[in-house]
């Protein structure tokens, strides 16, 4: 019961978080890590705003005359207000990091969300400008966060100076990153350490060798920008930017006259179409700039000048020349990746519970010896399989399955390739339990699968899962598992999904030894050759619609 149990949470997490996470981090899919072509790089900082490093993060910025993006916590933000209003008002770009600094994988998608919307809502009354640029805390998904692409900017990271960590001081954070910080290049740094893993005084070495890092930037000519400068020809969608639009008119008029000048100049880069418009949009929003340093004195004047010293950010409507652009890669490489990634998981499954081939000629079959667990299996032939019982656990090959229906050009040439393994390797899977001493107290074999409409004429007896949440695990991650194989997708088993229902199949020692092995002797049979013909059809019939591909 406990081992069950832990399948299912392991199961669960595996879909909810640990795949998608590895797809989105390892193939980048639908998120923003770097770019090859941007003609400079961007620093970004994590889980501040920070009462004590922030301000010095952003003097040492503004010396430095450095542009960055700041991807804070809504909390924090709603503490703290002041630094935000500095954070936007000198120049850098405030994104997310969720309300709090809690992962994705243990939210549900709805709580997610809903911390998204009072994060950007809490942003977007201090600074005016709603925030669509998103990095999830250490960089972790659930598997419903790729709906969140069709809303926000996903932004991770192509360098870390693993600075949450005070050990190792600046000198660690220099060897990270002096002489090796390069165009296209987003850094990861964080201004706080307050966070679950982090170091309280980890900020202060971070900033400490940042000085450092900046100067050994300018000697080689590296310049750095805010992330929305790092893409240079990409515009909001007009959707956010209405809604941006339409939320800010319903704001109280608490922002200065500095700051509605930079949500007119963001507002007028952002629409604007054409060279033409974009420089008519420049030239506007600097007359207004202008026109609120005059209205504020001295002090908004000074940040004027200062902001005069910071490179000219690349504007979205106009960039100066337009980047190549690559392809994106298709739908069918991405499943193929994952796929991949989906094999490497099964090789390194059979290692960790010492899963061990039926016959070492033929890999369509696996076994593992253990103690049964589950529900009495009453059998055709009138044994009974208790939890306790000792039973050879099943599992097929599914690179075997891979290949095959890869290979085969009609769903009946993967049909009898099926039976054919089956019947190869039923007779030394027998034969290999029933001479292991070791074994001499087996029960019986067991698995559960969605493929099993064939295995009765194999001697087999088909049961249900009475178990709910077992059957609903089970389902689930066969699903997924077909889906994975099936050529067509998922979308192609969703025709499919009334006859996609996993049961037990299972057999009893003295039933496998009367089937297979009658005679049986010490030498391992040479040869299986044990196909009932009636299996045919039943299998046939079993196979998702177009597993094999079309016919031909």
């Amino acid at each position: 019961m406990v081992e069950g149990i832990i399948w299912i949470v392991f199961i669960f997490y595996l879909i909810y978080t640990l795949v998608p996470t590895f797809l989105i981090r390892r193939l980048g899919y639908g998120v923003f890590k770097s770019r090859s072509d941007s003609p400079c790089a961007a620093l970004t900082f994590d889980d501040g705003p920070d009462p004590q490093y922030t301000p010095q993060l952003l003097d040492l910025l503004a010396r430095k005359g450095t542009r960055a993006t700041f991807f804070v916590l809504g909390a924090k933000a709603e503490h703290y207000p002041d630094l935000i209003r500095r954070m936007h008002e000198e120049g850098h770009l405030v994104g997310l990091h969720n309300y709090m600094h809690h992962s994705n994988a243990l939210m549900t998608p709805w709580k997610v969300r809903r911390t998204l919307e009072h994060s950007a809502d809490v942003i977007e009354r201090i600074t005016g400008i709603r925030p669509v640029h998103y990095r999830p805390p250490w960089g972790v998904f659930n598997v419903f966060d790729f709906l969140l692409i069709r809303k926000f900017r996903i932004v991770l990271w192509s360098m870390a100076a693993f600075d949450w960590r005070s050990r190792g001081g600046t000198d660690k954070i220099k060897r990270k990153l002096i002489g090796k910080v390069k165009d296209g290049a987003v850094i990861l740094l964080h201004d706080s350490g307050d966070t679950l893993g982090a170091n309280p005084d980890a900020p202060g070495y971070m900033i400490e060798a940042l000085a450092d890092v900046l100067e050994d930037a300018r000697r080689r000519g590296i310049r750095f920008a805010r992330i929305d400068e790092h893409l240079p020809g990409r515009r909001l969608p007009d959707r956010l930017v209405r809604r941006s639009a339409e939320k800010r008119t319903a704001l109280p008029a608490a922002s200065s006259t500095r700051d509605q000048a930079s949500q007119a100049a963001a507002e007028a880069a952002a629409n604007a179409r054409d060279p033409q418009a974009a420089g008519e949009a420049a030239a506007s929003a600097q007359a207004a700039g202008g026109a609120a340093a005059t209205a504020h004195g001295s002090r908004a004047a000074d940040q004027a000048a200062a902001s005069a010293q910071f490179p000219q950010p690349v504007t979205e409507a106009a960039p100066a020349r337009e980047a190549p652009q690559s392809e994106p890669p298709t739908p069918e490489k991405h499943r193929g990746l994952a796929l991949r990634a989906w094999m490497l998981w099964e090789r390194l499954f059979h290692r960790l519970y010492r899963i061990q081939p039926g016959d070492s000629e033929h890999r369509f079959l696996h076994y593992r010896i253990r103690a049964y667990h589950g529900q009495e299996l009453v059998l055709d032939d009138g044994e009974i399989i208790r939890p306790g019982d000792k039973v050879a656990e099943l599992h097929l090959d599914n690179e075997w399955l891979r290949q095959a229906g890869s290979q085969n050009s009609s769903m009946m040439k993967l049909a009898v390739q099926m039976i054919r393994a089956m019947g190869n390797s039923m007779p030394r899977l027998a034969h290999r339990l029933l001479t292991d001493p070791a074994f001499a107290d087996l029960k019986g074999v067991y698995g559960i699968s969605m493929i099993h409409r064939g295995t009765k004429q194999f001697g087999f007896t088909v049961l249900p899962l009475h178990n709910r949440l077992w059957r609903w695990s089970s389902t689930l991650y066969l699903r997924v598992l077909l889906g994975m194989l099936h050529p067509g997708g998922f979308g192609r088993l969703q025709e499919n999904t009334a006859r996609l229902n996993p049961r037990i199949i299972a057999m009893s020692a003295s039933q496998m030894k009367k089937r297979y092995a009658p005679g049986l002797s010490a030498a391992e049979p040479s040869s299986g050759a044990y196909y009932p013909e009636e299996a045919y059809g039943a299998v046939l019939q079993e196979l998702p619609e177009g597993m094999a591909g079309k016919g031909g």
